[in-house]
């Protein structure tokens, strides 16, 4: 009782009530709370999370703080998300399921446990600003479809909820043709309608006042390049028609170079035309005009760019590439963004690469397989490195399943995933793709793709995971793929207007001129 009680007063003053207590909480429980008091460790399964927290709140246990990205926090998905947020009374938990929700809007709001939710809950979802959504219509019909499935109960509630849709962001046209008929029988909500169209047709478009905020999925998605072919021009997808519409072209007369997107502008960095170059240039999304940067102090082509967010600045780190097909690099140079200059006093990488690929996970740069050569050949490899910058060092994570270059990655919901790729040993083109949880630093794999490919993009657009493009048999291709996380297989979506290969993908902000 004296190590109980040093952990928790409750003990040291309440302990005749004790079992009284514990006969509410299965043994499991208990001996996970005892155990917690002596090692100071949890070990709990997932099902029994809850309780756990409960007892420990109750026992005023000190010191237990379970952040949300350890795996023995890790309880709800999107399975299970929505019936967190219903029945839970765990705040904390009740956060993570609010934002895995608003994360997933598009294929949450149309299953059955969204239609069960209390109008409390559905009424904080559709006020987050970030909704995932493709426009603010998706949030209406996500409202209607909630009402209709309860229509005599819930035909009260919609003023309240209409209150949480951005009615200025819709068209005049849809707010006449679809929300007015469906509002009708309110006349509160008929004034609400009636204000917005109001506001919508007498609003001077330079006039300061505030106007509705857009949501997170209003960006849209923009692919621009090829490999060896110069596609300057750039498709832009819009979700809510589903269509690639081709905008102007930027002028990249080279291939091989990296892309970011920092700031609302797109720095484009080195790459290959009649050599191997040392220039970065960027275009504003704002104005888009086009300006020169500081050039890299090493030329290369086939590098990785990647952004990461540092001392409230985001720096840009290119790493690796080569001068020339047989030449690989291991250096890395830093754009501080505060200075506008490239740094070299960055570690190099354990191996010089060509044609890697990296993201960024909790400030930490993984950068997975790649070209080595050596003995005067190319090597396919699946080493992963990953870079800590407050140690300005490299190392070894746990390899890949499957060896790869030309492949890509990118980050979802704290995974890394990795997709499609080249081996060259073999002359294999790869369908493989497969997940990587730093957490455990662990690789399993994940869903096939319909067809084998190198030089695809994978991007996350609303909250999924989207393939575009990419090469098979020296054909490129223009298909554009989507995982289904329900199905659970890669589904079609609208093709490109041209194939690309190793083309770029980033999300055009509101109102950009591009």
């Amino acid at each position: 009782m004296v190590v109980l009680s040093s952990c928790s007063e409750f003990f040291a003053y309440n302990q005749s009530t004790l079992s009284d207590i514990f006969s509410e909480f299965e043994d499991a429980v208990i001996d996970a709370i005892l155990k917690y008091c002596y090692i100071g460790e949890i070990y709990i399964e997932e099902t029994r999370l809850e309780k756990f927290l409960e007892l420990a709140n109750m026992l005023q246990i000190k010191n237990i703080d379970i952040p949300p990205k350890m795996p023995e926090y890790q309880t709800i998905d999107l399975s299970n998300c929505l019936e967190v947020l219903r029945l839970s009374d765990d705040q904390k938990l009740k956060k993570i399921a609010l934002d895995l929700t608003v994360e997933n809007f598009n294929t949450l709001c149309k299953i059955t446990d969204f239609l069960n939710l209390p109008v409390s809950i559905v009424s904080e979802i559709l006020k987050s600003n970030e909704l995932n959504v493709a426009s603010e219509e998706d949030v209406f019909k996500s409202l209607k479809l909630w009402v209709n499935f309860d229509d005599e109960n819930r035909r009260s509630e919609l003023l309240n909820l209409m209150s949480s849709v951005r009615l200025t962001l819709i068209p005049v046209q849809r707010l006449i043709t679809e929300i007015i008929p469906y509002c009708y029988s309110s006349l509160d909500c008929m004034i609400i309608v009636n204000k917005a169209m109001q506001s919508m047709l007498l609003r001077n478009p330079q006039s300061p006042h505030r106007r509705d905020v857009h949501r997170k999925g209003t960006y849209k998605l923009a692919v621009v390049g090829s490999w060896m072919i110069h596609q300057n021009t750039i498709d832009i997808y819009d979700a809510e028609q589903d269509t690639w519409t081709q905008s102007k072209d930027i002028g990249i007369n080279k291939w091989g170079y990296g892309l970011v997107l920092v700031d609302n502008c797109i720095m484009i960095i080195g790459g290959f035309s009649s050599n191997t170059s040392k220039i970065v240039e960027c275009i504003d999304l704002k104005d888009g005009q086009k300006y020169p940067l500081q050039p890299l102090n090493d030329a290369r082509y086939g590098l990785v760019a990647v952004a990461l967010n540092q001392d409230h600045s985001t720096d840009v780190y290119v790493i690796c590439g080569a001068r020339s097909w047989d030449v690989p690099l291991n250096s890395v140079e830093r754009w501080n963004s505060k200075k506008r200059i490239w740094e070299t006093d960055i570690a190099p990488t354990l191996q010089a690469l060509l044609l890697p690929c990296a993201s960024v996970i909790n400030g930490r740069i993984y950068m997975t397989g790649g070209y080595t050569f050596i003995d005067k050949q190319h090597r396919s490899i699946n080493e992963v490195q990953m870079y800590v910058p407050e140690t300005n060092t490299w190392s070894y994570r746990a390899p890949m399943i499957q060896e790869r270059a030309e492949h890509k990655s990118v980050v979802m919901n704290g995974k890394l995933y990795v997709v499609g790729g080249y081996i060259i040993q073999s002359t294999t083109y790869i369908e493989n793709v497969e997940s990587y949880d730093p957490e455990a630093n662990l690789w399993t794999s994940f869903c096939n793709l319909p067809g084998p490919r190198l030089g695809a993009n994978l991007c996350v657009f609303q909250n999924k995971l989207i393939l575009i493009g990419g090469n098979y048999k020296k054909i490129d291709l223009s298909d554009v793929l989507e995982y289904d996380v329900i199905n659970k297989k890669w589904v079609i979506l609208k093709s490109l207007n041209i194939p690309r290969r190793y083309a770029w993908v980033f999300l055009i902000p509101p109102n950009s001129i591009i």
